[in-house]
């Protein structure tokens, strides 16, 4: 880009300077024209050694949501190292900024880790709530370690495990929309994790709050296992009838 607004601006340089030899005014307009063309192009290039652009730091609020999955899937892995696929809605329905944020949200976490994770991005065909596209994309995870959903899950999706080998990946949620297609699955082990948004709490402010991953989930959201399963579902159930 610099090179190009550079020789545009000798060419008409040049030009003018061509130019000036039979028009007096033409000429040398067109020749002011040029020096301001490689003065800009100076200052360009000036600004960007000196102030480079920087890339987009993770959004806290979903470092956090990457924090309580992360933390249950190393407890899970005890020091094994493997791929972990991440799967994503379709483009539809979270827009490239969002899932690029969740994805370098792994960056900084795992610094502090003592496994060596391969992070690989799937994304559904279908919606999120289309069992077939689920089975579609789970097709991709059968060397992973570990799936870790941003799609939540539909419902009847224990059924994907029926007749799966005991040895398939360790699968963690994360449920947005406050579900609980996830509970079968949770209860029989086949989901390991869920992270859901704590009932009342508004989680749009979570974009602006500062603070460390920790502390932004215990404030926006719940962690299920199978140990808590059915309360956090009774919780969810209740904030949808109070809303209703």
């Amino acid at each position: 880009m610099t090179l190009s607004l550079l020789l545009a601006a000798l060419a008409m340089a040049g030009a003018g300077r061509w130019m000036s030899r039979r028009w007096r005014v033409l000429g040398p307009a067109m020749m002011g024209l040029g020096g301001l063309g490689l003065i800009g192009v100076i200052v360009l290039q000036v600004r960007q050694n000196v102030f480079p652009p920087q890339d987009k730091a993770p959004s806290r609020y979903e470092m956090a949501v990457t924090y309580g999955m992360l933390n249950c899937l190393l407890g899970d892995m005890a020091g094994q190292s493997g791929k972990v696929v991440l799967l994503f809605p379709s483009p539809r329905v979270m827009d490239a900024d969002t899932e690029e944020s969740y994805e370098d949200g792994f960056i900084p976490l795992l610094r502090h880790a003592h496994v060596k994770l391969d992070p690989k991005a799937v994304r559904l065909e279908g919606a999120n709530r289309d069992l077939s596209a689920f089975k579609q994309a789970l097709t991709q995870a059968q060397e992973a370690m570990a799936v870790i959903s941003y799609a939540g899950v539909p419902a009847g999706f224990e059924t994907l495990f029926s007749t799966a080998p005991p040895e398939s990946p360790l699968f963690y949620v994360f449920d947005v929309d406050g579900t609980t297609n996830w509970l079968a699955g949770l209860k029989s082990g086949r989901i390991k994790a869920v992270v859901v948004p704590r009932p009342g709490v508004d989680a749009r402010h979570g974009e602006e709050m500062a603070g460390m991953p920790e502390t932004i989930f215990a404030r926006f959201f719940l962690l299920a296992t199978p140990a808590n399963a059915d309360e956090v579902a009774a919780s969810l159930k209740t904030e949808s009838r109070i809303q209703r």
